[in-house]
């Protein structure tokens, strides 16, 4: 089965972040700092579903489906 990747030196880790907000089971957080601020998204591999949608929606292109080796 394949997961989501965020590849760190693409992802311009904003607050707003449209993956964050769209993953249908919340697989994907963050730690936002304040409003302009924030850490680089993180996909929980136990949770992510591998749809695939976060892929299309990712503005940077950060995101990126790999196999889990599961």
């Amino acid at each position: 089965m394949k997961k989501a990747v965020i590849n760190k030196s693409k992802c311009d880790r904003s607050p707003f972040c449209p993956v964050k907000r769209l993953c249908p089971v919340k697989a994907v957080s963050q730690n936002v700092k304040g409003f302009f601020g924030a850490d680089t998204p993180e996909v929980d591999h136990d949770i992510c579903i591998g749809c695939g949608k976060c892929v299309n929606y990712c503005p940077m292109g950060a995101v990126k489906m790999v196999s889990s080796g599961k």
